[in-house]
C-alpha cells in the first residue's frame, strides 16, 4: 500500500514538471508580443558589464519554475555545556503544486534531512527522509475532497484545546506534523460541515518502546457558522492521543481513542481578534497509584490577536480541568513519576514585528506551563536579505522546578543559527 502511494507521489510530481514546462514552452513559442517586448528592454539596458550568459539562466528557472526548492543549514550550540554543538544538520526541501484534471489541485513536498556527526540527533540516525506534504484536493459545486498527507487546525488557537490532529514537533518545535487522512467539505450559505477520516494515527514515543494497544482508527465533525465580524464552530470525534502515556503499573505505553465535543468561536474588534476554545475529553487515560484508569477532562484557552501594521501580539491562557480527581492521580516522567494537579494551567505571550520598512524583523514569546512547572522564554531577528536568501537567529531559555514533570528542561539553553536558500 505504502510503496503505491510513494509511486504515485512521484508520477504526481513527474506530471506537475511536464505541465508546466509544457506551459513554458507555449509561451516562448507562440506569446510573440511577450517575447519582442522583454528583447526591447533588455537592449534598452544593455551596458559592457552584462553577463552575456544570462539569457540560459533565465531559460533555466522557466524550465523549473514548476519545481521549489530550498535547503537550510542549521547550526545550534548549548551555552550551558561550554558551547558546545547541540545541532548541526542540512535540510533538503522539495515541493510542487499544481492543477489536476479540470477541478483539481494537488502539492507534493519532500524533506531530506542530513544530520552532522555533532548533531545530537545523529546518535539516533544519520540522514531522514519523509513526504511532508503530499495531496490532492478536489472541489465540485459545493463539495469538495481531499486524500493524502497534511494537516488540518481544529479550533482557534493553534496548539489550543482543539487542535488535537496532528501531532507537534515538540515543546522547542511546535510545528504540525502533517498525516495521511481523508476529508470532505460541503459548503452552504453562511456554514460549512466537514468530516475526516484517519486510519492510522501519528502517535509521538519514544524509539525504545513499542504500543502495547493496536492501531486505532480516527475521524471527527466539524460545523462551522460564519457571521459578520465573527465565526463559530461545533466539533465531535473519536481522537487518539498524540502522546503516548506510560502504564506504571506495567511499564508500556498506550495510546487508546477517547471522545470530544467541542466549541470554538472567534470576534473582531477594530485591530484584534477575540479567540475562544473549548472541548470535553472523555475516556483519558490517567495513572493512578497501582492503577491505569480513565477519566473526563474540561480543556479551554482564551487568546486575544493584537494586529497593527507589521506588528503581532498574541496573548493567551490555556486550561485542563480534570473533573474526576483523586489525590493519588501520578503523572509519568522519565525518572518515574510525579503528583497530578487538578487543574493545569498555561499562559503565553508572543509578540512580532519589523524593524521599520527595512528586511529585518524580531520576534520574541514567554510561556508559562503547568502552573509554573516550566517557564520558557525565546527572541529570534530574522533577515530576508533577498528573494531567494533568509538568514534566522534564535535564542532559548528555559528555567523548570524540580521534581515535577518537565524537570528534565531545567536550565534548558539554546542558540540557533539558519541561512535558508529557497527558489
Amino acid at each position: 500500500m505504502l510503496n503505491f502511494i510513494y509511486k504515485g507521489i512521484i508520477a504526481l510530481i513527474i506530471s506537475f514538471g511536464i505541465n508546466s514546462i509544457s506551459i513554458a514552452e507555449d509561451e516562448l513559442l507562440f506569446d510573440d508580443e511577450l517575447v519582442f517586448d522583454d528583447s526591447d528592454e533588455e537592449f534598452g539596458e544593455w551596458d559592457d558589464d552584462s553577463d552575456v550568459f544570462g539569457d540560459n539562466d533565465i531559460n533555466l528557472e522557466k524550465s523549473f519554475s514548476w519545481l521549489d526548492l530550498s535547503v537550510s543549514q542549521k547550526y545550534g550550540v548549548n551555552p550551558a555545556n561550554s558551547y558546545s554543538t547541540a545541532m548541526e544538520r542540512t535540510e533538503l526541501r522539495l515541493g510542487t503544486s499544481g492543477s489536476v484534471f479540470d477541478s483539481g489541485y494537488g502539492e507534493v513536498e519532500i524533506k531530506a534531512i542530513k544530520y552532522w556527526p555533532s548533531d545530537s540527533n545523529n546518535v539516533i540516525e544519520a540522514s531522514d527522509i519523509e513526504v511532508e506534504k503530499a495531496f490532492l484536493q478536489f472541489s465540485f459545486d459545493d463539495w469538495s475532497a481531499k486524500l493524502g498527507r497534511y494537516t488540518i487546525g481544529w479550533g482557534e488557537l493553534e496548539g489550543g484545546a482543539l487542535d488535537v490532529i496532528n501531532p507537534s514537533g515538540g515543546l522547542t518545535d511546535p510545528s504540525m506534523i502533517s498525516q495521511w487522512i481523508l476529508s470532505s467539505t460541503r459548503y452552504f450559505e453562511d456554514s460549512d460541515l466537514s468530516f475526516f477520516y484517519n486510519t492510522n494515527p501519528r502517535i509521538a514515543k519514544s524509539t525504545l518502546m513499542t504500543l502495547k494497544n493496536d492501531s486505532y482508527d480516527e475521524f471527527g465533525l466539524r460545523y462551522g457558522i460564519s457571521g459578520e465580524g465573527s465565526d463559530m464552530a461545533f466539533y465531535a470525534g473519536q481522537l487518539v492521543p498524540n502522546d503516548a502515556i506510560i502504564n506504571l503499573t506495567d511499564g508500556l505505553v498506550y495510546a487508546t481513542p477517547y471522545q470530544l465535543l467541542g466549541l470554538g468561536m472567534n470576534k473582531a474588534f477594530d485591530d484584534y481578534l477575540l479567540k475562544f476554545d473549548v472541548a470535553y475529553k472523555h475516556n483519558l487515560q490517567q495513572n493512578r497509584s497501582g492503577q491505569f484508569v480513565k477519566v473526563d477532562r474540561i480543556d479551554w484557552d482564551l487568546a486575544f490577536d493584537i494586529q497593527k501594521n507589521d506588528r503581532t501580539i498574541l496573548i493567551s491562557v490555556n486550561s485542563q480541568y480534570l473533573l474526576d480527581f483523586y489525590s493519588d492521580y501520578l503523572t509519568p516522567t522519565l525518572t518515574g513519576s510525579v503528583s497530578a494537579d487538578k487543574n493545569s494551567t498555561t499562559y503565553m505571550a508572543r509578540v512580532n514585528d519589523k524593524f521599520g520598512d527595512s528586511d529585518w524583523s524580531w520576534n520574541t514569546s514567554h510561556i508559562i506551563l503547568s502552573n509554573n512547572d516550566l517557564s520558557l522564554t525565546s527572541a529570534g531577528l530574522d533577515w530576508d536579505i533577498n528573494d531567494h536568501w533568509k538568514a534566522s537567529l534564535g535564542v532559548t531559555y528555559a528555567d523548570a522546578k524540580p521534581n515535577r514533570a518537565l524537570s528534565l528542561f531545567d536550565q534548558y539553553q539554546r542558540v540557533n543559527l539558519e541561512v535558508k536558500y529557497q527558489h
